[in-house]
């Protein structure tokens, strides 16, 4: 390919996408399996980048991204040299360029919930980066927000109400979030995969203290619940249970004879039950069988029988 020579205008450039350096911070893994990523591709081939890339002026040839990084990725896929840019001023100090990214980021349709709530975290640290907050910090700001906003430095203010009116959304949603970030890597990946809702993500987060919540997500990605069997598994271990000896169970053949009956029950008379009817007893009898696979694992095996001693004949 030709070399392209550099504009007029030393505002707007065509540069080698070489050059082109993506933050790491700002980073947000382009999804290049998406239709609408293909699209993207598939328009930039017949017609070209019509929008120019935002960029800064970096060190040397490079060039700091702020505004097109699917654009970007979608030239290399296409093997495209040059890519027009349009260059900017941007305090690098301040985190200005930073900034920016971040809030163009977050304004993608494409976004997944765990990449927003990133996107949302380093922007407020680059807002202000003096303040040292972490994932805690930013809730404990979020909460102080709601309940008594006036006790808040006003920069802390106008930057939380900013990136709601970016995003779109309430003050506790970006704060639900933002809690998904406290979740393990599994999770997230999950979550940002598409294979876990994001509403049972936020089930996760609330219940950190579950000590089963890894078996439960593991045997939920193997068998999908609804977010009430979830919510159930969730909270099971916070149930009072009684004390030791003090209730003996009920034999274990007796509480299968129990089920048969039930079942026995359906087949015989089944107009006899409603759909909502069949339906609860569904999602009971999911969260009873997944309770019983969590609780397989770390059951006690049973004592070994002593041998009965033969009395001697007399």
């Amino acid at each position: 390919m030709a070399t392209k020579k550099t504009s007029v205008n030393p505002e707007f450039l065509y540069v080698p996408v070489a050059n082109i350096v993506v933050l790491e911070q700002v980073r947000s893994n382009v999804n290049i399996e998406t239709d609408s990523f293909k699209a993207l591709v598939q328009s930039i081939k017949d017609k070209g980048i019509l929008e120019p890339l935002l960029v800064t002026k970096g060190d040397g040839d490079s060039y700091t991204l702020i505004c097109g990084e699917r654009r970007l990725e979608a030239a290399r896929q296409l093997g495209h040299e040059f890519v027009p840019v349009r260059v900017i001023e941007a305090g690098k100090e301040s985190g200005e360029t930073i900034a920016l990214q971040l809030t163009e980021n977050l304004q993608r349709e494409d976004l997944n919930p765990i990449d927003q709530a990133k996107g949302i975290l380093s922007l407020i640290q680059a807002k202000l980066p003096d303040k040292n907050y972490d994932v805690d910090g930013v809730m404990s700001e979020m909460v102080r927000y709601t309940r008594k906003p006036e006790t808040l430095p006003e920069e802390v203010v106008k930057t939380v109400l900013t990136i709601g009116e970016i995003v779109g959304k309430s003050i506790m949603t970006l704060y639900n979030g933002l809690s998904l970030l406290k979740l393990s890597d599994e999770i997230q990946m999950a979550i940002s995969g598409g294979t876990l809702q994001v509403s049972q993500g936020y089930l996760f987060a609330a219940n950190l203290d579950c000590p089963d919540r890894g078996k439960i997500f593991e045997a939920i990605m193997k068998t999908p619940v609804t977010n009430a069997t979830l919510n159930n598994l969730l909270t099971a271990y916070k149930k009072v249970k009684p004390a030791p000896g003090k209730t003996k169970p009920l034999p274990m053949k007796k509480q299968i004879a129990g089920l048969r009956s039930v079942e026995s029950r359906i087949e015989m008379g089944i107009a006899t039950y409603t759909r909502p009817d069949l339906e609860t007893l569904l999602d009971e009898l999911h969260v009873f069988c997944a309770l019983v696979e969590l609780r397989i694992p770390i059951a006690p095996e049973p004592a070994p029988e002593k041998p009965v001693k033969k009395q001697p004949m007399l």
